[in-house]
């Protein structure tokens, strides 16, 4: 759904790199060729939210347009962009932990240098004003939903009346309705589609505004939508806004500290979260991938040995991962080399540890190999033994041809819980997402050794 261009990757966060003059310009193209279009705003927390679940990353990613809105964004970028040379595990550590204070301090000593990452910060209480003013000149529609209470009609009422750039929108700004019923309600769908707005504001906050918005973008009748957070409660007056000159040095989450003590949680995960999950993720991103193998075992019938990966594994616990991410994880058999082992030999001591296959015959050794970075490195415990300190796995792929009886098999439970035999055609969409692309390679060598009759 992206639009493709111009995009800035902030620890798998696309962002757009663009100013808020082409990024409206852009807008009111795409509104007049009816293109329905998703603008998300992401800041520190977003980034925060999207580094401790992959799932989230994938929503915020799927939005046309993400734009910077606050300074953390653009720390992110310029703190990972800083080279790490130590060449140690522990010296990438102490260094890492030193940019982050000396970049953390540019913020204020060296903004110029922090905001060089990126043209413009487009924050979602200021893109309002540009989007309303939008609708005014063009008669089109807005609809504002979520916020508590009467939060979202106060929002629509003040705006309409409110005088931007010398004019008086409640001359030319259409409202199209304001609803502040709960996102689980799903009346809010026909509410909306009965106004057909052309740009609805979203605030149920963040996050859940995304997940709430592309969930449902398939059922609503927009030309724009936006997920706006808290906006509606600066709009209607129920809570103070930063002065300019907080929001121009980037401490916008002092000034909500202040003003908004409840939210302490979400504070800490948006500064000291981010930093630390920050610099997991780039101290991962700088080790070598560890070397592995991944076993495609074939059956009298061509069919392909696949297993499903234990979500209780205590590697999982060890690592920090969510474990959520591991149920009904069915991959091809895989694991690491060791010592002086080649790709065959580890491959056929991986198979017969984990599934107790003996009955096997080597066919061949892809001549392709596969490099992944595990998706959860900003979650990683730093304090790991040796054999964890790698960014990801490059992957060699062995097959077998097993001649065996069923009974053969004997999963190691600690690993594995369940096995099947799916066919070539199926093999791509039986395993996990994340294991997709080496299974898809796997396809296309065995339809090569079908053709050569080697199976």
């Amino acid at each position: 759904m992206s639009n493709g261009v111009n995009k800035v990757d902030i620890a798998g966060l696309k962002i757009d790199s663009t100013t808020k003059a082409d990024l409206l310009e852009q807008l009111a193209a795409r509104i007049k060729s009816n293109q329905k279009t998703w603008v998300t705003t992401p800041y520190s927390e977003f980034l925060h939210a999207g580094l401790m679940d992959s799932r989230v990353m994938d929503v915020l990613n799927q939005a046309d347009f993400a734009v910077a809105d606050g300074i953390g964004m653009f720390w992110a970028k310029k703190y990972l962009e800083i080279p790490l040379t130590a060449k140690s595990y522990w010296g990438k550590i102490l260094q890492a932990i030193w940019q982050i204070k000396y970049s953390l301090a540019a913020i204020l000593f060296y903004p110029k240098w922090i905001k060089s990452v990126l043209p413009e910060k487009i924050s979602g209480s200021d893109l309002i004003w540009d989007l309303t003013k939008l609708a005014a000149d063009n008669n089109l529609s807005v609809y504002f939903l979520g916020g508590f209470g009467d939060t979202s009609e106060i929002a629509s009422k003040k705006i309409s009346t409110r005088i931007n750039h010398g004019r008086d929108f409640s001359k030319y700004l259409k409202i199209a309705g304001w609803s502040n019923k709960n996102s689980a309600d799903p009346t809010i769908i026909d509410d909306i589609n009965k106004t057909s707005p052309d740009i609805l504001f979203v605030a149920f906050g963040p996050i859940k505004q995304e997940k709430w918005i592309l969930q449902n973008l398939p059922k609503l009748n927009f030309k724009l939508a936006i997920g706006l957070g808290g906006t509606f409660d600066y709009l209607a007056g129920k809570q103070p806004q930063p002065p300019q000159f907080i929001r121009k040095i980037g401490m916008e989450w002092l000034w909500r500290l202040f003003t908004q003590p409840k939210r302490y949680k979400r504070i800490y995960n948006a500064t000291l979260g981010l930093a630390s999950a920050l610099l997991r993720y780039k101290i991962f991103l700088h080790l070598p991938y560890r070397k592995n193998v991944v076993s495609v075992v074939i059956n009298q019938k061509n069919e392909v040995f696949i297993a499903k990966f234990n979500p209780e594994k205590k590697v999982l616990r060890t690592l920090g991962y969510a474990r959520d991410n591991y149920n009904n994880f069915w991959q091809l058999p895989q694991g690491g080399m060791e010592g002086n082992e080649n790709a065959i030999e580890a491959a056929k001591r991986e198979l017969e540890e984990e599934t107790a296959m003996h009955s096997v015959r080597y066919l061949k050794t892809s001549e392709k190999t596969y490099s992944y970075q595990w998706e959860d490195s900003a979650q990683r415990p730093l304090f790991v033994k040796k054999r964890y300190q790698y960014r990801g796995q490059s992957q060699h792929v062995v097959y077998f041809k097993f001649f065996g009886d069923e009974k053969e098999i004997n999963l190691d439970t600690d690993e594995l819980v369940d096995y099947k035999w799916v066919s070539l055609e199926n093999l791509v969409t039986a395993v996990h997402p994340q294991k997709q692309q080496v299974a898809t390679i796997a396809l296309q060598d065995l339809k090569e050794m079908q053709e050569k009759a080697i199976i």
